[in-house]
Parts: C-alpha cells; structure tokens; sequence
C-alpha cells in the first residue's frame, strides 16, 4: 500500500489508559518530520515527471519530423530517378534531405539520451525515496524499542526501588516494635517491683501500729 502525507497527517492513534504507552508529542513530532520527508519526495517525483513527460513531447516530436523530412527526401529521389535523361546531368539535389536527415540524427540521438537520462534520475530518486523511507520506518522502530526498553527498565527500576523501601520501612518498624516490646516488658517489670514494694512498706506500716502502745490520755471509748 502506498503511503501518502495525508496518510501519516490524518493517522490516529488510541491512548492508552492505566498501561505504559508513548508519549504524543513525540510520536506527533516524528509524523511531522515523515509528512515533510515524504511531501519533498513526492515533489521531486511530479518535477522528475514534469520533465520525462517534456522530454517524451519533443522525442514524439523529432520523430515526426524526423519521419517528414525522410518522406520528402524519398520523393525527391524518386522524381530525379524517373526524369529522362537528355545528357549528363549532375543530380546534388539529394544531398540537402539526406544533410537534413543527418542533421535530425543527432537530435534525435540527443533526445533519446536526455529522455534515458531522465528516466535513471527519475529510477534513482525514487531509488533514494524508498531507502529514505525505510530508513525511516527501521529509525521509527528502534526508536519505539528503545522507548520500550526505557520504559520497561523504568519502571522495573521503579518496583525494585519501592520494594527496598517497603523492605527498609518493615524493618524500621521492626525495630520500634522491639524496642517497645521491651520497654513495656520494663514497665511491667517495674510496675510488680513497685508494687511488691509497697506492699511491703504498708505491711510494716500496719504491723508497728498494731504493736505500738497507746499513747497517754486516749478517750475512754478507746481503751
């Protein structure tokens, strides 16, 4: 299928969504610069036939009038050979068509060429569009591998990274939930000292006023 500039400039593309894809801009970039390679070519290709079809009119057109003058000349030797012959007679008007004819040759011959050339620049322009082209399309292709891989090691650079973090995060929060797992096992272990302690100091407290005296002048009620 041939590819036109209006091809590649009315060429959508679905975007994508929640997935990796390419960047517009740069795809809208790279179609612009192929419309522009392709747009010179397809230039180059109406000049180049502009002059193959000119240089055809004037080889259609020696030709012909290469093919006009030979009738004449074929005429005018045929009057000369049926005229009678009344003495020796010098017969140079021949010479004048068959110069004439002669002369047409080489423009002819000139014609031809410059038509043959213009075919082989016209072979090798097209020659060169078509490796242009592919030049690009394989450009196009690596370039979008290259996007790819990019975005791949991107984004697996992206997942190991927020892997690690998540791996140094759990064991950060390890390590506090050790160290309070610890300081309340301190706590606790402070809290039954405490405790045992007190206890331990009212238990006293309570057996030296069970065997202290009563002092002097209590209440009656008391004693």
């Amino acid at each position: 299928m041939a590819l036109t500039p209006e091809d590649v400039v009315n060429q959508k593309f679905t975007i994508t969504k929640f997935r990796d894809g390419y960047d517009l801009d740069q795809v809208d970039d790279f179609l612009d610069t192929i419309v522009e390679v392709l747009r010179e070519h397809e230039e180059e290709k109406s000049g180049l036939q502009a002059q193959i079809d000119d240089l055809t009119a004037k080889l259609a057109a020696c030709e012909a009038g290469q093919g006009s003058e030979s009738a004449g000349a074929a005429s005018e030797q045929t009057i000369v050979v049926d005229a009678p012959v009344a003495a020796p007679v010098e017969t140079p008007a021949p010479a004048a068509p068959v110069a004439a004819v002669g002369a047409t040759q080489p423009d002819a011959v000139k014609s031809s060429a410059m038509l043959q050339l213009a075919l082989e620049l016209h072979d090798k322009h097209v020659h060169e569009g078509e490796t242009t082209r592919d030049q690009l399309i394989n450009d196009a292709e690596s370039k979008r591998d290259q996007m790819i891989q990019d975005a791949e090691r991107t984004a697996k650079q992206l997942v190991e990274e927020a892997q690690q973090q998540r791996a140094d995060e759990l064991r950060e929060l390890g390590e506090e939930r050790g160290d309070l797992q610890f300081k309340i096992k301190d706590l606790r272990q402070f809290e039954s000292e405490y405790r045992s302690t007190l206890r331990s100091y009212i238990q006293s407290q309570l057996r030296g006023l069970d065997g202290s005296p009563e002092p002097a002048g209590a209440p009656d009620g008391l004693q």
